[in-house]
């Protein structure tokens, strides 16, 4: 429930029509911390507007006393201000919350918090609008306004699943048709809408609807993410569908940070937004390789291990990018400090298994081996050694050799776990998690040390003159990134009342409503034709007829034309009628009829239109960049100029239904 106040003042009980896919009562944990987010959020503004002042007053007074009391104020809200910002990077960290209950025994996974936002007006906004450019009273339309701001309020607080998803892009198609209805371009309209920084918890609010849709797209990327990471990650059907999320997460951040080029948030630069998308990349990459192993199980297989170890590699490698990413000093300073530490960690600790397997394929019993020859053959292939290196030794036919072969990977993996345990033991935020991570990384540590011992003799000091040697990543299954069609979420028109948007938009002009009284002559009936559904255009006016020669003009001194178009008939709305529902309605008044009709004027500029592969089609006027944020995920359904050639140019022989002539 939710309340309104109606127009005595007094406040009334309303049911949210968008109840399906929003959680406003934060019962579970993922909402308790997005609660504790937003209480963060309110804190960190409260002591910058503090700062702010004491800033000013430090700059603006002349007294050295006042001064000093304001330089010690300064220093204590500077320090509030870095322990908050303190507590809501360990709020990005926390991983434990997003897993899932089964998934206690994987190796947990980053997700992406909610960018959190404030409630918006549109209504004084809109009413005004639609009176000033559609000439309608705005007050017939609270309704619809309503209806807006219910669902704007729903997706504050989205529930973790396939519901959820759909109420945040139902709200950001919506925008979309909004857009079309209020945005004239060119032209600024004062509704403003303030998003958090999801990473700083920084408030920034400006009035573009592009920084709306932007911050709803950051939202369906990081609820995909959270979706992704609730996954039962200990069954295959589990891991599908994770690897599906995390790929839609990241086909979600990339549509944005493609279409995004001005950012005002952190979250949302093209450094942050890359950053992000391959993260999304390299979990999806690591749940491939879960799967493989849940698939094939604990086998000892040469051609298994080898797979699983190229396997290993390739999310190696993933990681080894994020975590140079993370590194970047553009986000370096935005991003939790333990996404630097676990990125690296996942590296160490994935390129340790791909070793840990090589070694465990050559060290298969002899019956499952394959010859001599076809595993040089393969380990040219799986291998990249240098042969120009006195490390990187051959592998042979002696055995003492072949011995310190697997070795020097064995070696390499349990130099690799020790790292990853370090940089385990520094990051205080993973250490107030459970420890599943790094029991993870003792098990791993644990079957190297088992196996390093079969292969370990009284030549042991061999070992610090040769290192493993590289492993080429490789995968089965390579991630990519899937892009999710928004086009399948149909969106109901709030406003579908002031007529078909292919007309009736923004974009469009169109002269003032005018009232025409027709007399119905008893030769030519009212003497004019109409064409078209939704909306009904007049093509032809007859001459000597009554629609030409006694029309009653109104006050602008014009009566029918050709062009105009249908609106009323009698003070019924009939923008959005058919044309034999029209032609009925004309019909039943009589001899005498009153019609409401607007011309439309002249565009100043014609806008290229471009139609893409996937059907949609774009403004693509050289005068502004697609890229810009008030243009963002704009599309079009077509041109009033195009329509008006549709209805009006294409003359044909007039059906009976098109003309209203007396017979």
């Amino acid at each position: 429930m939710e309340e309104k106040v109606n127009n005595n003042g007094q406040h009334s009980k309303v049911d949210n029509p968008f109840k399906k896919g929003c959680n406003p009562s934060y019962v579970t944990a993922r909402s308790k911390l997005q609660q504790k987010r937003s209480r963060l959020n309110d804190d960190i503004i409260k002591e910058l507007r503090l700062r702010r002042g004491a800033e000013n007053l430090l700059r603006a007074t002349g007294n050295k006393e006042i001064k000093e009391k304001v330089l010690i104020e300064l220093g204590f809200v500077k320090s509030k201000l870095e322990v908050l910002r303190g507590d809501l990077a360990e709020l990005n960290s926390s991983v434990k919350t997003y897993q899932n209950e089964n998934s206690s025994q994987s190796v947990p996974m980053i997700t992406l918090g909610l960018k959190e936002t404030k409630d918006t007006n549109f209504q004084t906004v809109f009413m005004d609008y639609i009176e000033e450019h559609y000439s309608e009273s705005g007050s017939l339309y609270s309704q619809p306004i309503d209806k807006l701001h219910a669902l704007r309020k729903a997706i504050r607080t989205p529930e973790r699943s396939e519901a959820g998803i759909e109420l945040l892009i139902t709200y950001y198609n919506q925008l979309g048709l909004i857009q079309k209805r209020f945005y004239p371009p060119g032209r600024s309209v004062p509704v403003y809408f303030t998003w958090y920084d999801s990473l700083t918890g920084v408030h920034i609010t400006q009035k573009t609807l592009g920084y709306e849709k932007g911050s709803v797209l950051f939202n369906i990327g990081a609820l995909y993410s959270q979706l992704g990471t609730a996954q039962d990650r200990g069954s295959v059907s589990g891991l599908d569908k994770a690897i599906d999320y995390y790929q839609r997460s990241a086909g979600v951040l990339k549509y944005l940070r493609d279409r995004f080029t001005h950012a005002p948030s952190r979250d949302m630069s093209t450094d942050t937004l890359t950053l992000l998308i391959q993260l999304m990349l390299s979990q999806a990459q690591e749940c491939v390789y879960e799967r493989m192993i849940l698939n094939l199980g604990p086998s000892t297989k040469f051609s298994d291990c080898i797979v699983f170890s190229q396997e290993a590699a390739m999310v190696a490698s993933m990681y080894e990018e994020t975590h140079n990413a993370v590194s970047s000093k553009s986000v370096r300073n935005d991003v939790p400090a333990s996404w630097l530490t676990i990125t690296i960690m996942k590296s160490n600790h994935y390129l340790a298994m791909a070793h840990y397997y090589l070694a465990s394929a050559l060290l298969t019993s002899k019956e499952l081996l394959p010859s001599f020859n076809e595993i040089v053959e393969m380990l040219e292939k799986v291998t990249k050694r240098d042969a120009k290196s006195s490390k990187h030794i051959q592998y042979t036919e002696d055995k003492a050799r072949q011995r310190l072969y697997c070795r020097s990977h064995l070696n390499y993996v349990i130099s690799l776990n020790e790292t990853a345990e370090k940089d385990y033991s520094f990051c205080r935020m993973l250490r107030s998690n459970d420890d599943v991570f790094l029991n993870v990384l003792h098990t791993a540590q644990e079957n190297a040390q088992t196996l390093l011992d079969k292969v370990s003799d009284e030549r042991d000091f061999e070992d610090i003159f040769v290192s493993a040697t590289p492993i080429v990543p490789k995968s089965t299954q390579l991630v990519q990134i899937t892009v999710s069609d928004f086009s399948k979420f149909k969106v109901e028109d709030f406003f579908a009342d002031l007529g078909p948007i292919s007309v009736f938009s923004a974009q469009h002009e169109w002269t003032s409503p005018r009232t025409v009284k027709l007399t119905k002559d008893e030769k030519n009936g009212f003497g004019f034709t109409i064409k078209g559904d939704v909306p009904s255009v007049v093509i032809e006016v007859e001459e000597h007829s009554s629609a030409q020669t006694n029309a009653i003009l109104d006050s602008t001194g014009q009566g029918m034309k050709v062009d105009d178009i249908l609106v009323a008939v009698d003070g019924v709305n009939v923008k959005c009628k058919k044309l034999k529902d029209i032609k009925a309605l004309i019909m039943s008044e009589g001899s005498s009829v009153e019609l409401t009709l607007v011309t439309p004027m002249t565009p100043t500029s014609k806008p290229t239109i471009d139609i893409t592969t996937s059907g949609t089609v774009r403004s693509m006027n050289s005068s502004s960049s697609s890229n810009d944020m008030h243009q963002l995920g704009d599309t079009m359904t077509g041109t009033w100029r195009n329509k008006m050639k549709s209805l009006t140019f294409l003359k044909t022989k007039k059906s009976p239904s098109e003309s209203l002539r007396k017979k």
